[in-house]
Order: structure tokens, then C-alpha cells, then sequence
């Protein structure tokens, strides 16, 4: 589907990145809701963790991914389909404790998210000062920004992450030597840990937006 076509349709594509899921393998399925509060399912999908989707085609506004119980959809969690993309990314992660997923959603042009590149998301209730090399950003709680590695001689570079505390001290919690990779973009993700404060994770991603 051309970005001209899924524009005419009142369509978009989405691609879901799963960071961890609340099962092993969870099939949900991607709704809207109309006025009336009638659902509309628009397909299926299974969760895991770690798992990168094939781009799906989707409404635009308000979607929803929903468990099939009783005969009716319940809504486990929902994130905006804006009217002026044609791809966005759709990041989750779980919440064990509430039983449903938090999404953060980016436009990949918007944010200029190119091969050699880094996306860091932060789900955590922490700033987030990240070291790609020597190139430094900081993402705040909620946030995501994208930055581009600095490489070494031997086209590598060091992620360093850190966290500021409740009393603004940094907590070291991450430390990974990258290899280059000219064909993949990189994804990474601060998310909330009861043991270290932040855990943080890593998933390349290959392909087009075009």
C-alpha cells in the first residue's frame, strides 16, 4: 500500500514492537470504536516479547488491542493513529500489576529515525541520560528522543545508560559495546524495574518507511 493510497483510505500502516508482553503468546486484536461504542475489529496479532511486526494496515484515529472475553472486546490498551502520518511505530511494553500495555507511537520520518541511527524510548519514571559513544542525550520519564552513535576506529560504540534518582544522582544500569550495522536502525528501551530502578533493553530493526 502506497502512503498516497492508505492517505485516501483513511488509512495508515503500523508496525509494532513489542518489548514484553504480559504471556508467552498473547493474541490481541486490533479495534476502533465508533460514537456509539460499537467495536470494529481491523485484524489479529500475537504478542511476545521481542517481537517486531510486519507492517499492518490500520484506521486512522483512536485503536485499541483488545482480549476476546464473553462475547465483546476488552481494551488492554489504546494509542492514537494521527490523521497526518502513514507509518508510525507503535512501542509497548506490559504492566503486569494493571494487566494491560503502555504504547508510545512515532512517526519514523518525523523523527528522522535513519539507518546508523538509535530510537531510545523511556517508559521508566526516570530521566534517562544515555551514552552512545560520545555522543550523550538525555530522555526524560515518557520520552523518546533519536541520536547518532559516535563509532570508534573499529566501527564500534559504547551504550552507557544511566538514571537519575528521586535525589538526582545517577545510577549506572546499562553498559554494551554495539558493532555497525549500515542496514539496521537500533531501538532502545528504558523501562520501570522494582530491583534496578530501570531495565533496558536493545532491538535492531530492518527495512524501509517508504
Amino acid at each position: 500500500m502506497s502512503p498516497a493510497i492508505a492517505k485516501q483510505d483513511g488509512k495508515a500502516q503500523l508496525r509494532i514492537i513489542c518489548v514484553s508482553s504480559l504471556a508467552e503468546n498473547q493474541e490481541v486484536v486490533i479495534a476502533s470504536l465508533n460514537p456509539e461504542g460499537k467495536w470494529s475489529e481491523h485484524g489479529t496479532i500475537t504478542l511476545r516479547p521481542s517481537l517486531v511486526s510486519d507492517w499492518l494496515p490500520a484506521p486512522l484515529g483512536e485503536l485499541h488491542l483488545a482480549l476476546r472475553e464473553n462475547n465483546t472486546l476488552k481494551s488492554i490498551c489504546h494509542f492514537p493513529l494521527p490523521a497526518d502520518t502513514n507509518r508510525v511505530l507503535v512501542a509497548l511494553v506490559a504492566d503486569a500489576e494493571k494487566n494491560t500495555y503502555e504504547a508510545q507511537v512515532v512517526d519514523p520520518v518525523k523523527l528522522e529515525f535513519v539507518k546508523g541511527s538509535v530510537l531510545i524510548f523511556n517508559f521508566s519514571t526516570h530521566p534517562g541520560i544515555i551514552l552512545l559513544g560520545s555522543k550523550e542525550e538525555k530522555v526524560d520519564a515518557g520520552q523518546r528522543a533519536v541520536a547518532k552513535p559516535v563509532f570508534d576506529d573499529s566501527r564500534m560504540y559504547q551504550t552507557v545508560v544511566s538514571y537519575l534518582d528521586a535525589e538526582g544522582k545517577s545510577v549506572s544500569c546499562y553498559d554494551r559495546y554495539v558493532s555497525s550495522n549500515p542496514n539496521a536502525r537500533n531501538m532502545l528501551f528504558l523501562q520501570p524495574d522494582k530491583t534496578l530502578g530501570v531495565r533496558v533493553s536493545s532491538l535492531p530493526l530492518f527495512g524501509e518507511f517508504k
